[in-house]
């Protein structure tokens, strides 16, 4: 099965549907995600790219990340 990310869904919805993008996210430097109280408020507002803009996190270096464990854009 392929794991293909939507980069427009919003990063809760992502990491619902592939819960170990958490893990991926916060090793990157998205350490708030590690709180899902914080996902699913916060992550319900933001994309992928948006959260990488706001945190000053390479997008390449995420989706870097994603590629390795195996998603796709």
């Amino acid at each position: 099965m392929a794991k293909v990310i939507d980069l427009k869904d919003n990063v809760a919805s992502i990491c619902d549907a592939y819960p170990e993008v958490v893990d991926v996210l916060v090793g990157v430097g998205f350490t708030p995600l590690a709180n899902p109280e914080h996902r699913k408020t916060m992550g319900v507002h933001v994309t992928i790219p948006e959260a990488a803009e706001r945190h000053g996190i390479p997008l390449q270096t995420i989706l870097s990340a994603l590629e390795e464990k195996g998603f796709t854009f």
